[in-house]
């Protein structure tokens, strides 16, 4: 009897082994090989950015993931993207993630990659190709008229405001004041009076907002349709001491917006999920090559914050993602 128990403990110790690695291919799918993916972004910096990434890697570690992170030095480098992009093929990537800089310059390349057989996952911003196999990101066009409300509510039924973007982001901007503008047309004494684009350019962005700013009376609300525009209206209506004054709404949470919202100098801003897209990036680029059905368009929200909710607990877990 004894010897029959141990040679039944012997025979279970000599399958444990072949038990647990069926157990672990089941679970996660994998086929004990770590795929390459490239995840790139509009820049290589900034704090939008770093949580998408920190996401991304998050994702790569639980999924057994090789991760590549990289982007241009600045965001609207189209040609700087397409070079990354040519050459993480040759470095053999098996799926991209990418945040596009333009939607129709990039069009061509995502074909030519999913022609190849790597799956491609865009993130933050659609790519004009019929190819990507799934979009996260957010309904632009939604965030707009979220905008549009909050500056009502903060200017009244009435007023003059300005539209202001830096030039980044192309479609989502374009998307962003499209619903801005349908949610201030039910009111008819809004007057949408003025429409900038910084097309890119610090010292010109600076210089339209003072200059908006300098006649007094002119404009009783801002929304800046971007997180770099978001900042230099900020830092404008602050120097010229009409902060509170000037009602303002932003889109995106830098540590430049944050403070300027506790500040009481923008009234509120458009917060996204970062976080999220560069983690279900990955995600979704591990099921396409799995073979998994991925959805075509992945919202990942967005939320109006302002000096009252901006403490939440919830909304500081936004505010500040893995603060350390």
């Amino acid at each position: 009897m004894i010897r029959f128990r141990y040679a039944w403990l012997a025979l279970l110790l000599c399958l444990l082994p072949l038990m647990s690695s069926c157990t672990d291919t089941r679970d996660t799918g994998t086929t004990g090989t770590a795929r390459n993916v490239t995840l790139i972004m509009k820049k290589e910096s900034g704090d939008y950015w770093n949580t998408v990434k920190m996401g991304a890697e998050a994702a790569a570690k639980e999924f057994s993931v090789n991760l590549k992170v990289t982007g241009p030095e600045f965001e609207g480098d189209v040609n700087g993207q397409i070079a990354l992009i040519d050459q993480a093929v040759k470095e053999g990537m098996d799926a991209l993630v990418l945040a596009a800089n333009d939607y129709d310059a990039l069009g061509e390349t995502v074909d030519r990659v999913a022609g190849a057989r790597i799956p491609v996952i865009a993130i933050d911003s659609e790519v004009n190709s019929p190819k990507v196999r799934s979009f996260i990101g957010i309904k632009n066009y939604d965030a707009g008229q979220q905008a549009g409300k909050k500056l009502i509510q903060l200017t009244g039924e009435s007023g003059r405001i300005a539209v202001i973007s830096f030039g980044q982001g192309g479609r989502n901007a374009v998307q962003r004041e499209q619903g801005l503008l349908a949610a201030i047309a039910q009111y008819p004494g809004i007057q949408t009076n003025t429409k900038l684009d910084c097309s890119m350019d610090v010292k010109r962005c600076d210089e339209l907002t003072a200059r908006l700013l300098s006649e007094p009376g002119s404009i009783d609300g801002i929304v800046a349709l971007d997180a770099a525009a978001s900042i230099h209206v900020a830092a404008e209506t602050d120097k010229t001491g009409l902060a509170g004054k000037v009602k303002i709404v932003t889109f995106d949470s830098t540590p430049e917006d944050i403070e300027y919202l506790q500040e009481g100098v923008i009234q509120a801003t458009i917060i996204q999920n970062p976080f999220s897209m560069g983690y279900l990036g990955v995600k979704y680029a591990v099921d396409a090559l799995d073979g998994k059905k991925i959805p075509e368009f992945k919202d990942t929200g967005t939320k109006v914050i302002d000096q009252e909710n901006m403490f939440w607990s919830d909304n500081q877990k936004l505010l500040f993602p893995f603060v350390k």
